[in-house]
């Protein structure tokens, strides 16, 4: 099939460590070859420091997002667009209100090397929290 949508519903969720953020894939190295892609939901003032192995356009759906990077920082609020691009470590964070995002990755984020080795800071859970 040439085309496919998907839902937060359609996601395979982790939770990055004890934090508040959640990390749902829909696009991953079971069905995808190019690219990866998913949403991610991070709780009021919720942040994770990740060092990107893999050029990222993250979409804002809800509330504030701000990606922090030796170089400064970008926020953006719904309808909004960042790129990130494969680099140093960088800080996600949301802002004062329960943030929602959509990703698209490439390569497909948890493929590359360097983050299976941060993968360890990944845990499946059944879902975002709810709204």
């Amino acid at each position: 099939m040439s085309i496919s949508k998907f839902t937060a519903d359609d996601a395979a969720w982790v939770r990055f460590g004890d934090s508040g953020v959640y990390i749902g894939n829909v696009l991953h190295e079971k069905n995808s070859t190019s690219m990866g892609a998913g949403f991610a939901c991070f709780e009021a003032g919720a942040l994770m420091t990740w060092t990107p192995s893999y050029d990222e356009v993250i979409v804002v759906r809800s509330g504030r997002f701000t990606v922090d990077s030796e170089d400064g920082s970008v926020t953006a609020g719904p309808g909004e667009i960042v790129w990130v691009r494969a680099s140093a470590p960088v800080t996600f964070r949301a802002g004062a209100q329960k943030t929602w995002i959509a990703f698209a990755t490439h390569p497909i984020w948890d493929a590359t090397p360097e983050a299976k080795s941060q993968a360890s800071a990944l845990h499946p859970v059944d879902g975002p929290p709810a709204d």
